[in-house]
């Protein structure tokens, strides 16, 4: 065992104050969803959905700005110009659902594009779990408007 583990020190004491403390919250929230109407349930859903798919969002596009000024600043693109949008379309196969294709269009503000591999980066895993509260339909274009922050479905 390391020593910094040990159950009496801190830091294990601080691990199982943790758990328990977890365990806790978890019966607690347990005893208030099981008060609730199927009504209630369901709106807090839909509530918990959107605040998931809102932190989705909100991660996605300061990955993409951080990959685009990245792009700009340290001249990874043909066109030296910043990027003002990044547009997805979508991808699937036979054995996945459809959803935002790592392989996007970042547009400059010269109106220049610039295809932008995304695969085995933050970008990717984020699109992914952006693509699993959306729910893209096939053929479906998503563009992230880096200067507003706008998300919009085409």
């Amino acid at each position: 065992m390391y020593p910094h583990c040990a159950p009496s020190s801190p830091v294990g004491r601080t691990t199982r104050w943790r758990a328990a403390l977890r365990r806790t919250a978890l019966r607690v929230f347990n005893r208030f969803l099981d008060r609730l109407s199927t009504e209630q349930l369901l709106a807090a859903a839909r509530h918990i959905d959107a605040l998931c798919t809102e932190r989705a969002r909100v991660h996605l596009l300061e990955l993409l700005r951080a990959d685009s000024a990245t792009l700009h600043s340290e001249g990874l693109t043909d066109c030296p110009a910043p990027v003002t949008q990044v547009r997805f379309t979508t991808s699937s196969d036979d054995y996945n659902p459809v959803c935002w294709d790592d392989n996007a269009v970042v547009l400059h503000t010269t109106g220049a594009t610039t295809q932008v591999d995304y695969v085995d980066t933050p970008v990717e895993s984020a699109l992914r779990d952006y693509s699993s509260f959306t729910d893209p339909g096939d053929g479906a274009r998503l563009v992230v408007n880096l200067t507003t922050g706008e998300f919009a479905v085409l």
